[in-house]
C-alpha cells in the first residue's frame, strides 16, 4: 500500500481539509503497513560461543588467528596468561603475545625492568611498554624506541636523577670498566664514590678503550671523548661545576653511560659510582 497522506487545508480551518474521522483513518491504515513489517522481520541470534560462528573450539596456551582470508584458526603462543581461549572475552586477556591477523600484530602492552630488556623496536612496531628503571613509557616506532614524556601534558620539566652502579671488586690501584644507565644526552652535576677512586666519563665504548692508557694526571686530548673525570679521596660527593652536557655518541645512541673506575682505597674492593643527571634528550 503506498502511503496515505493527510489532507491538512490550506490554512488552519479553512475547512478545505481532510474530515477528523478520515484523516484518523489514513494514520490507522499507515500504522498497520508498518507493523505488518516489522512482524515480518526475523532477528537472529545472538552468538554466545566461537562454536556458534563455525570456529572450532581451543585449548589452554592458544589465541585465536586468521590468515586473513576470513579462515579462523587456534595457535599455540609460547607466552600468555594460560587459560581457555574458547570465548571471544577470554581472547582478550591474552597478555604479552602476539595475535597474528593476516601479517598484521595485535600488540599487547608489556613492562620492563631496564631499557636494555626492551625487545626489538624494529619487530615490535607499534607497541607501548613501560620501564621500572627509568619510571618511563615508550614508543616502539621507526625501528626505535621513543620515550614519552610529560604525558600528563602542560610543559613540565623532567626532574634530576641518579645513575649508580658498582664495578667488580678491584684490587688497589686496579682499574674496571662500569656502564651505568642514564640518558642519551644529560646535564652531569655531580658525582659521588663511596670510596678513593679515580673515576672516567665517556662518550662511547670506543672512545673508552682508546682511553686506557693514559695515566692518572695526564689531561686527555680535547677530541678523546671523555665527558668528564674526578680523583676522589674517599666517601665524597664531586660538583661539577659548571654543569657538563654529556651525550652517548654510539653509531645508535643508548641511555648507556660508559665509565672507567679506578680503586685508589688502598684495599681491594668495589667501587660504588652515583652520578647526579638531568635528563636533556628522550
Amino acid at each position: 500500500m503506498a502511503k496515505l497522506i493527510i489532507n491538512i487545508g490550506t490554512e488552519a480551518n479553512d475547512g478545505t481539509g481532510d474530515p477528523i474521522r478520515s484523516a484518523m483513518v489514513k494514520a490507522n491504515s499507515n500504522f498497520t503497513e508498518v507493523y505488518d513489517l516489522i512482524d515480518d522481520i526475523t532477528i537472529p541470534s545472538v552468538p554466545t560461543d566461537l562454536t556458534d560462528l563455525g570456529i572450532a573450539d581451543g585449548t589452554d596456551g592458544q589465541v585465536l588467528t586468521t590468515d586473513g582470508d576470513g579462515a579462523f584458526t587456534f595457535t599455540t603462543v609460547a607466552s600468555g596468561s594460560g587459560g581457555d581461549y574458547d570465548d571471544a572475552d577470554a581472547i582478550a586477556a591474552v597478555v604479552g603475545a602476539d595475535l597474528d591477523m593476516g601479517g598484521n600484530k595485535v600488540l599487547f602492552s608489556n613492562v620492563y625492568d631496564a631499557v636494555e630488556d626492551l625487545p626489538s623496536a624494529s619487530s615490535y612496531h607499534g607497541l607501548f611498554a613501560h620501564v621500572h628503571g627509568t619510571g618511563a613509557a615508550y614508543f616502539a616506532h621507526a625501528g626505535a624506541w621513543v620515550e614519552l614524556q610529560n604525558a600528563g601534558g602542560g610543559g613540565s620539566l623532567p626532574s634530576r636523577t641518579s645513575a649508580s652502579g658498582s664495578t667488580a671488586s678491584l684490587a688497589d690501584d686496579a682499574s674496571g670498566d662500569l656502564d651505568l644507565t642514564g640518558f642519551k644526552t644529560y646535564s652531569l652535576l655531580t658525582i659521588t664514590t663511596d670510596r678513593a677512586a679515580w673515576v672516567r666519563i665517556y662518550a662511547n665504548v670506543a672512545t673508552r678503550t682508546a682511553d686506557n692508557s693514559r695515566g692518572e694526571g695526564t689531561d686527555p686530548a680535547p677530541d678523546a671523548g671523555v665527558i668528564a673525570e674526578v680523583i676522589t679521596a674517599g666517601a665524597e660527593t664531586v660538583i661539577v661545576s659548571p654543569g657538563v652536557i654529556g651525550f652517548n655518541l654510539e653509531s645508535t645512541p643508548t641511555t648507556s653511560i660508559p665509565c672507567r673506575v679506578t680503586n685508589k682505597s688502598g684495599a681491594t674492593s668495589a667501587v660504588i659510582v652515583t652520578l647526579n643527571l638531568l635528563q636533556l634528550e628522550a
